[in-house]
């Protein structure tokens, strides 16, 4: 999600308010009451279980895509505006609530969770204001996410049949195509290619992308259908090498593609099992709180 001011000012305002409101009651108590800031205190649990009740808040967001839409519960939008600002809230108000002590261990652990809940969720924010654009500017022929192996699968039949009519459709052991194929270019030539497209530019099209391969980048990529039209015997297929090449720089786009989805999501696998530890680290301070 974007955050811009005209649709998330009402949310920015209002945690900025009670973030503002808790910062006087903490500073008011400490020059007061110091003694009264600790964890067990009035004072600490309000902090305790506002900061709390924003985690909860927070974490109903993943809850939210298993019940029906109804109106009463909200937008998914408006959840996640609040999943957002109330999550960061959260950290301020647990942190009063500790009064800036670390505690002992469970509540160490809890204060490392939460701050790696908090970053990989900051983190998150800055991919998708940055990813999408980045994604405008390297892939200017962008299409679905969910497209892209049958866009490849497409691509891959379009130069089947381009070298299938060129070299023949066929390749015996020796590497030498089969068939009539384009009789203007030289057999030795045919078969450079079909072993060049066979090796190299058809594993390429394939719809799981390798990165690995030297058709992934533009110079590399060149540099092998640069030797193709310049192999003798070939130039009377000048155009069909180009197009073969327009076939691998769209599947390289649609590898960029993917690149940057993946790393637009990726830091999801972190934020969710984070943050359902720190539901767990949570529930096992209250128990041990109230126990002891």
């Amino acid at each position: 999600m974007l955050i811009d001011y005209k649709s998330h000012r009402r949310w920015m305002w209002f945690t900025l308010a009670l973030a503002a409101a808790a910062s006087a009651v903490h500073l008011r108590q400490r020059w007061v009451a110091p003694s009264t800031l600790t964890g067990g205190s009035a004072v600490g649990l309000g902090f305790g279980l506002l900061g709390s009740l924003c985690m909860v808040f927070a974490g109903l967001l993943a809850a939210l895509r298993r019940v029906p839409s109804w109106w009463w519960v909200g937008s998914r939008q408006w959840w996640l505006k609040g999943h957002i600002w109330l999550g960061l809230l959260s950290g301020v108000l647990i942190l009063f609530h500790g009064n800036f002590r670390l505690g002992g261990p469970l509540e160490q652990a809890l204060w490392l969770v939460l701050v790696l809940v908090l970053a990989s969720g900051v983190f998150g924010l800055i991919l998708q204001h940055v990813l999408p654009r980045l994604l405008t500017l390297r892939v200017p022929n962008e299409i679905p996410y969910e497209q892209i192996p049958h866009e490849c699968l497409l691509l891959r039949r379009k130069a089947d049949a381009l070298v299938d009519a060129l070299c023949g459709p066929e390749v015996p052991e020796g590497g030498a195509a089969a068939g009539k194929g384009d009789p203007k270019a030289a057999p030795a030539a045919r078969a450079a290619l079909r072993q060049a497209y066979e090796t190299v530019i058809r594993p390429f099209l394939d719809p799981r992308f390798s990165a690995a391969s030297p058709l992934a980048r533009p110079a590399p990529a060149e540099a092998v259908f640069g030797g193709l039209r310049a192999a003798p015997g070939l130039a009377s297929a000048a155009k069909d090498v180009e197009q073969l090449e327009r076939f691998c720089a769209d599947r390289r786009q649609m590898g960029e593609q993917e690149r940057l989805h993946h790393w637009l999501h990726v830091w999801l696998l972190a934020h969710v099992p984070l943050s359902a530890l720190l539901l767990g680290l949570g529930i096992a301070h209250v128990v041990t709180a109230l126990y002891y």
